[in-house]
């Protein structure tokens, strides 16, 4: 509506004045328009309405005396009466294309959109290089999800006018919601050429940043935004949503607040406030954030979701169901549709509704596929696992020199093993060790990898000389350096990130004096929990969208593992999750002593760990600050039937690891 009511006020700026169609006692003196015009410039919009509402009674056959109220009207937001005003306007000339044009902005406003879309094709009709109106057309179509007639429709206005910023800004948004993301980029970045102070433009610029993974970039776009214009309710909640993702979490909430002091009312930005506290474990703040909601937005589908996960917080499974019986999915900010259907199947899990769980788990992974990036790719993930194996399972074998560990570096031990396998609660019960720093799941032996250039085969890792694997380890350490800092006091670092068990051989190689931690837990378990989760889509974790994928990657995985173990002296120690929670003690005692440690009280206060901690980086981060619990063991069984095609897979697994 804002970016409408500019144009009006640019257009009477560069007129200077409107004009009548012709000289007629039917429509009130040049003069007398003038003044309308200059009240709106000034948006003194109440007085205008005021004076064009007597006007128009005075001369009610002058069409563009309804056009100029119908005007004033959207500046003060009366859709219906704007709406009219037009309808009169187009009534008594039915070759008034602008009017045509404004009459379909009003209607699109009121949500009327097909009624739009005919009054911009009747504009273009009578104006075939009506450039603003083919615009118009396309944001239409573009919320009746007709993108690719959208597109076409901003790529007709900008063929007209290939300087109206605003259809770059559009196309843009139609663009990135179609999957095509650098186009959109492009399209934003043009529109900004055009128009560097476009405010929308460089909200829409963030949101396909951060949609790319950009973060620092989108930030500093959604800031362009609100700096452009303070009062940008949605640049200021995109902004939180940045800074949530880069962890700056009190920036984030500050960004939230901001959103709701300019519009109390704005369901999204109380829905995101709600998910930054569910996000930190911080329940008595979830609970205030989702009172406030409430009161501001009712039955809001978003606010009753948060309802629903606050309940289901509190244990409260059967007052969860029925909020989120009340939720109409598709009404939800896209961003929650997935998230709604893992929580219903959490919920039907808790109570025992199995069948029920399972099928929302389903469509919780269909809904996040179908909005995955296309560049994922799934089954080159798996192949290049498989690949990997099958070149440890030839006949070459390992016949490097041990490299000597550089002084000041001491190495770090690997906690591996496969997504969902209990790592996350490992690592925060390791972590309240005095004598212990975990790294969370990131990427420093990824930078290795990427610094090595090659496929890491056994024949690649033995031609590596001295220097190469120092510069590799320069690599692993310039990354930890950004995460961990200069100072960690002479702890033990353990790099935590569980399908780095793909990369032991590397790993090894590198760092061969190097103790691996590995953690397993019923395949089936595993596996099953794997499906259930949402992730944050790569590459690996799109396998777990199926549950024939996930038990694939399984295989694959503990394949390549038995293969590493064939052919390298890996110094390992296992830790089974069920040993965890049924003997906490007596499986602690076990790993500490592997890993040169002592005892220390505070491995009891891993759930104070968790809850101080500003944010956990996995889908355990709620499960963590829990006591141990043993209903997810042996989950699996409540799903044997689900569960009866991927056995075979699992079973050798089932049988090598002791279950």
């Amino acid at each position: 509506m804002a970016n409408y009511f500019e144009q009006v006020l640019q257009n009477a700026r560069k007129q200077g004045k409107v004009k009548t169609s012709k000289a007629s006692p039917a429509e009130p003196p040049q003069g007398r328009l003038d003044g309308l015009v200059a009240l709106m410039n000034q948006r003194r919009l109440k007085e205008a309405v005021q004076q064009a509402t007597a006007m128009a009674a005075e001369y009610p056959n002058a069409a563009i005396v309804f056009n100029i109220l119908g005007a004033a009207q959207m500046g003060l937001r009366n859709l219906d009466g704007a709406a009219a005003s037009f309808g009169k306007a187009v009534q008594l000339r039915p070759g008034f294309a602008p009017a045509h044009n404004n009459l379909g902005v009003a209607l699109k406003d009121l949500g009327r959109l097909q009624e739009a879309a005919a009054s911009f094709i009747k504009a273009v009709q009578l104006k075939p290089d009506f450039a603003e109106a083919h615009s118009s057309l396309g944001t239409a179509l573009h919320r009746q999800g007709l993108l690719d007639e959208a597109i076409a429709s901003y790529d007709k206005a900008l063929q007209y006018k290939p300087d109206l910023a605003e259809a770059f800004n559009n196309r843009g948004a139609a663009l990135k919601d179609r999957g095509r993301l650098e186009e959109a980029i492009a399209s934003f970045g043009t529109a900004l050429r055009l128009k560097p102070d476009y405010s929308e433009a460089h909200n829409n610029f963030g949101l396909a940043l951060l949609a790319r993974g950009n973060l620092k970039e989108a930030i500093a776009s959604f800031g362009k935004a609100v700096s452009i214009r303070p009062d940008f309710a949605e640049a200021h909640n995109n902004l939180g949503v940045a800074l949530q993702g880069e962890d700056l979490l009190e920036e984030a909430a500050a960004s939230f607040d901001k959103a709701l002091l300019i519009k109390p009312d704005y369901a999204e930005a109380h829905s995101n406030l709600c998910g930054l506290h569910e996000m930190q474990n911080n329940v008595e703040g979830l609970a205030v954030a989702v009172e406030k909601a409430v009161v501001h937005c009712g039955d809001n589908p978003n606010v009753l979701f948060r309802r629903a996960q606050l309940a289901n917080r509190k244990a409260e499974f059967e007052i969860a169901a029925d909020y989120l019986n009340e939720v109409q999915a598709d009404r939800l900010q896209p961003t929650l549709q997935a998230a709604y259907f893992g929580l219903r199947g959490k919920t039907c899990d808790r109570l025992g509704q199995f069948d029920q769980a399972f099928s929302a788990f389903e469509t919780q992974n269909a809904l996040t596929g179908s909005s995955a990036d296309a560049r994922i790719n799934a089954n080159g993930y798996l192949n290049s696992i498989q690949a990997r194996k099958k070149s440890w399972s030839g006949d070459a074998e390992p016949n490097w020199k041990r490299s000597s560990t550089e002084p000041g570096r001491a190495t770090p031990a690997f906690m591996i093993g496969f997504p969902r396998s209990g790592t996350t609660l490992l690592d925060t019960i390791l972590r309240s060790h005095p004598g212990i720093s975990v790294v969370e799941e990131k990427p420093m032996v990824a930078e290795m990898d990427k610094a090595l250039q090659q496929a890491h085969t056994i024949e690649t890792l033995n031609t590596l000389t001295d220097v190469e694997v120092n510069g590799l380890r320069d690599a692993y350490f310039m990354e930890l350096k950004l995460h961990l800092g200069e100072a960690h006091d002479g702890k033990l670092i353990i790099d935590k990130l569980p399908l780095n068990i793909t990369r032991a051989g590397l790993i090894h190689r590198v760092f061969p004096d190097a103790k691996f931690i590995l953690v397993l837990r019923h395949p089936c378990d595993c596996v099953l929990s794997c499906f259930m989760q949402s992730f944050k889509l790569n590459d690996a974790m799109a396998n777990f969208l199926g549950l024939e994928q996930s038990a694939r990657l399984y295989g694959a995985v503990m394949e390549l593992w038995s293969a590493y173990r064939q052919k390298l002296d890996i110094d390992v120690h296992v830790v089974k999750y069920e040993d965890l929670i049924q003997d906490f003690e007596g499986t602690c005692n076990g790993l500490l002593r592997f890993l040169g440690l002592a005892w220390d009280d505070n491995l009891r206060n891993y759930q104070k760990t968790a809850l101080d901690r500003s944010s956990i980086h996995t889908p355990s981060y709620s499960q963590v600050v829990q006591p141990l619990y043993t209903q997810a063991s042996g989950r699996w069984t409540n799903y044997r039937k689900q569960m009866e095609p991927v056995l075979p897979v699992l079973e050798p697994w089932i049988t090598s690891f002791g279950y």
